[in-house]
């Protein structure tokens, strides 16, 4: 793999998204969301002089960040293969491996820059509007919670060029990335309890079974990570751990990575199996039109 051509298409796969009308008003739109639901959030913990770390609505931005890697990725292999530039770029001295690094790479780097930006966004909104204190000991939790965050989402970037990869039209990926997001995203607590309820008779805090379930969701361990719960879906498990994530300042950041490490693997792990299955997707695809 040459890294000069990796590069050289993760700059053309970043620019083509910044030049695309529709990927900048959904960024748009997920910045207010993220100010909006930050800023009432914000005023009703601040009522309550709450830190800064408990006025961020993690619950609203687990549901509504992964729709970047999904719109990141949607497309990214169904979109060339249409307009026939995958075959354009293979008469050059690519290999497939390159292109499609190229376009994960672009990919990542362009969703961190979002992310980055929005936690700047959700931080300086509790600054600027509540005058909440920013502590030294925050910091470190906040970049940590933004590298978690980035991991989370690329685990929907890695579902969604997978997607891309399979089907023919850039339509049905997206509707495949949108049922898969809603799924686990918003329903899959609730539908997780019902059935579990159905055929167990249990209620979800006695359910074994149910807890075993929940660790087949990248939500649950992100929640688990960051603030301590089972389940942010909709109506989904109420369960929460002693250590509330990485943002319980009663323990040391130290304590908390190790009573979630297995959730912090999982979210580092999830990826990079999705990446494998990519790549072997995307090499052995039929490229003809």
């Amino acid at each position: 793999m040459k890294k000069n051509n990796v590069f050289v298409l993760a700059q053309k796969e970043a620019a083509d998204h910044l030049r695309d009308p529709g990927f900048l008003v959904l960024l748009a739109t997920y910045t207010a969301i993220i100010f909006a639901s930050t800023y009432m959030y914000g005023s009703m913990e601040h009522q309550n002089n709450s830190t800064l770390l408990s006025s961020i609505n993690i619950q609203m931005i687990s549901r509504f960040t992964p729709l970047i890697g999904i719109v990141l990725g949607f497309d990214a292999v169904v979109r060339e293969q249409k307009s026939g530039s995958l075959n354009v770029l293979l008469t050059h001295p690519l290999f497939r491996d390159n292109i499609l690094a190229g376009k994960l790479l672009g990919s990542m780097l362009l969703a961190a820059s979002i992310i980055i930006f929005s936690v700047f966004v959700s931080v300086g909104t509790l600054l600027i509007f509540f005058g909440l204190e920013l502590r030294e000991t925050d910091l470190l939790r906040i970049a940590a919670f933004t590298l978690l965050t980035f991991f989370y989402v690329v685990i929907f970037l890695g579902i969604a060029i997978l997607i891309s990869t399979i089907v023919k039209e850039a339509t049905d990926s997206l509707t495949y990335n949108v049922v898969i997001w809603l799924f686990i995203c918003i329903l899959f607590g609730a539908i997780l309890k019902t059935l579990v309820s159905i055929f167990t008779g249990q209620t979800p805090n006695e359910s074994v079974l149910l807890t075993h379930l929940l660790n087949l969701s990248p939500l649950h361990h992100y929640g688990e990570a960051i603030i301590g719960r089972a389940d942010l879906s909709f109506m989904g498990v109420n369960m929460e751990s002693t250590i509330g994530g990485i943002f319980d300042t009663r323990y040391s950041l130290s304590q908390c990575l190790r009573e979630f490490r297995m959730n912090i693997i999982m979210l580092i792990l999830m990826p990079v199996v999705l990446f494998i299955i990519d790549f072997i997707a995307f090499l052995r695809k039929d490229l003809t039109l």
